[in-house]
């Protein structure tokens, strides 16, 4: 995802519709009731995108164990929406650095914590200091650069970020996925939620606007791949 792609993505979100609630997999852990609605996308978009690459599950690493997810909240200080949780217990982020996301890492729960220490220190020693603000596309605060409640869940490997935003304003909803930038102040709010923005990835994926990019060696934009 770019900054261009924003655009779609944000229309593409008033479109998510409400399906019925699957029941929880057998052995999965929950973390909040009716979680496991998040699987069904999930598998959308995976078994779309292993059309174009057989071995794409076996990008995922396994899940994570609850205290390792625990530690991640106790780490950062911050709580982290229970779709976030439901995504690590069953893929703690990627194998290698394929972008299995368009365009993006998924990130384990020791490399969330990781990613969030340096935007911490920055924030600490430059942005708050230097009263650095940030130019929001959506319900998304405006007065700062990044915020302690911003955690990154996915990177390009350039410094960029998809976040789940644990610090909206009023009119904005908690756990809602934004855009980071290292070097451009625009923040756009890409969905309401991870498990919205996983649908978002299923119909693209199903539509063939995103697809598995051999050469790049990731999931990409059609334009792209």
């Amino acid at each position: 995802l770019t900054p261009a792609d924003t655009g779609r993505l944000e229309s593409t979100c008033g479109e998510v519709g409400h399906a019925v609630i699957p029941l929880p997999s057998p052995g999965l852990p929950l973390l909040e009731p009716n979680i496991a609605y998040q699987d069904e996308p999930l598998r959308a978009f995976l078994t779309a995108i292993e059309k174009g690459h057989a071995g794409f599950r076996g990008l995922f690493a396994a899940g994570a164990g609850l205290a390792s997810i625990d530690q991640v909240e106790r780490d950062i200080g911050v709580k982290l929406p229970a779709d976030l949780r439901h995504l690590l217990a069953k893929h703690a982020g990627n194998v290698g650095e394929h972008q299995v996301l368009p365009g993006w890492e998924l990130f384990s729960p020791a490399r969330i914590v990781d990613e969030w220490r340096i935007w911490e220190q920055l924030r600490r020693t430059e942005f708050v200091p230097d009263g650095i603000s940030c130019e929001p596309l959506g319900s998304i605060r405006p007065d700062e650069w990044w915020r302690l409640g911003w955690v990154p869940f996915c990177g390009d490997g350039g410094g960029n970020h998809l976040c789940v935003d644990m610090d909206p304003p009023d009119r904005g909803k908690s756990g809602q996925v934004i855009s980071m930038w290292h070097d451009d102040g625009t923040r756009a709010l890409i969905a309401g939620s991870l498990t919205e923005f996983i649908e978002i990835l299923a119909k693209d994926a199903e539509s063939g606007a995103i697809a598995w990019d051999a050469e790049w060696g990731g999931v990409q934009a059609a334009t792209e791949a």
